[in-house]
Protein backbone atom coordinates (compact mmCIF):
# COMPACT_ATOMS: atom_id res chain seq x y z
CA UNK A 1 0.00 0.00 0.00
CA UNK A 2 1.20 3.02 -0.50
CA UNK A 3 2.52 5.52 2.38
CA UNK A 4 0.03 8.33 2.70
CA UNK A 5 1.50 12.28 3.00
CA UNK A 6 -0.46 14.64 5.59
CA UNK A 7 -2.18 16.44 2.00
CA UNK A 8 -3.91 13.14 1.54
CA UNK A 9 -5.65 13.25 5.17
CA UNK A 10 -7.15 16.04 7.96
CA UNK A 11 -8.59 16.13 10.97
CA UNK A 12 -11.00 18.56 11.41
CA UNK A 13 -12.54 19.69 15.44
CA UNK A 14 -15.93 20.71 15.76
CA UNK A 15 -16.84 22.27 19.08
CA UNK A 16 -20.42 22.58 20.85
CA UNK A 17 -19.66 24.28 24.35
CA UNK A 18 -18.35 21.86 26.36
CA UNK A 19 -18.17 18.76 23.93
CA UNK A 20 -18.07 18.30 19.79
CA UNK A 21 -16.64 15.68 17.20
CA UNK A 22 -13.64 15.11 15.31
CA UNK A 23 -13.79 13.90 12.06
CA UNK A 24 -10.63 12.36 10.22
CA UNK A 25 -10.93 12.58 6.84
CA UNK A 26 -8.53 10.17 4.29
CA UNK A 27 -9.12 11.33 0.64
CA UNK A 28 -12.70 10.16 0.56
CA UNK A 29 -13.43 8.61 3.20
CA UNK A 30 -13.89 9.63 6.86
CA UNK A 31 -13.75 8.46 10.46
CA UNK A 32 -15.86 10.57 12.89
CA UNK A 33 -15.46 10.33 17.06
CA UNK A 34 -17.23 11.88 19.89
CA UNK A 35 -14.96 13.74 22.11
CA UNK A 36 -15.83 15.97 25.46
CA UNK A 37 -13.51 17.92 27.76
CA UNK A 38 -12.61 15.33 31.29
CA UNK A 39 -11.82 16.55 34.51
CA UNK A 40 -8.48 16.79 36.79
CA UNK A 41 -5.34 16.56 34.84
CA UNK A 42 -7.51 15.10 31.71
CA UNK A 43 -8.10 18.15 29.71
CA UNK A 44 -10.25 16.31 26.83
CA UNK A 45 -11.19 12.62 25.99
CA UNK A 46 -11.85 11.37 22.56
CA UNK A 47 -14.34 8.00 22.20
CA UNK A 48 -12.93 6.37 19.34
CA UNK A 49 -14.63 3.08 20.32
CA UNK A 50 -13.16 -0.34 20.77
CA UNK A 51 -10.74 -1.91 18.52
CA UNK A 52 -12.63 -5.11 17.99
CA UNK A 53 -15.34 -2.94 15.96
CA UNK A 54 -12.74 -0.38 14.26
CA UNK A 55 -12.81 -3.14 11.02
CA UNK A 56 -16.68 -3.18 10.88
CA UNK A 57 -17.08 0.69 11.27
CA UNK A 58 -14.19 1.72 8.95
CA UNK A 59 -13.69 -1.31 6.33
CA UNK A 60 -11.38 1.31 4.57
CA UNK A 61 -9.22 1.68 7.65
CA UNK A 62 -8.80 -2.18 8.01
CA UNK A 63 -5.74 -2.89 10.30
CA UNK A 64 -4.77 0.61 10.46
CA UNK A 65 -6.60 1.71 14.03
CA UNK A 66 -3.31 2.67 15.46
CA UNK A 67 -1.98 4.71 12.81
CA UNK A 68 -5.14 7.09 12.23
CA UNK A 69 -5.64 7.17 15.97
CA UNK A 70 -2.38 8.40 15.97
CA UNK A 71 -2.91 11.15 13.26
CA UNK A 72 -5.65 12.24 15.21
CA UNK A 73 -3.55 12.69 18.38
CA UNK A 74 -1.08 14.71 16.43
CA UNK A 75 -3.63 17.23 14.95
CA UNK A 76 -5.47 17.43 18.24
CA UNK A 77 -2.42 18.46 20.24
CA UNK A 78 -1.46 20.65 17.22
CA UNK A 79 -4.55 22.68 16.90
CA UNK A 80 -5.75 22.67 20.17
CA UNK A 81 -3.91 20.87 22.87
CA UNK A 82 -0.18 22.30 22.62
CA UNK A 83 0.41 21.80 26.29
CA UNK A 84 -0.68 18.38 26.33
CA UNK A 85 0.60 15.04 25.72
CA UNK A 86 -1.97 12.27 24.86
CA UNK A 87 -2.21 8.55 25.57
CA UNK A 88 -4.51 5.75 24.01
CA UNK A 89 -6.67 3.50 26.46
CA UNK A 90 -7.35 0.48 24.43
CA UNK A 91 -10.03 -0.94 27.31
CA UNK A 92 -12.00 1.72 27.39
CA UNK A 93 -11.22 2.91 23.41
CA UNK A 94 -10.24 6.38 24.48
CA UNK A 95 -7.98 8.67 23.40
CA UNK A 96 -6.83 10.45 27.01
CA UNK A 97 -5.11 13.97 26.65
CA UNK A 98 -3.52 15.36 29.85
CA UNK A 99 -1.63 18.41 31.00
CA UNK A 100 2.46 18.40 30.75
Amino acid sequence: MESLTPKDWSVEIVTRGRDGHIVYHENSCAASFYWEFGGGDIVAIIHAGKAVAWDEKYPWARGRREEVLERVIEEVIRQKAQTCTASIDEKRGEMLFRKQ
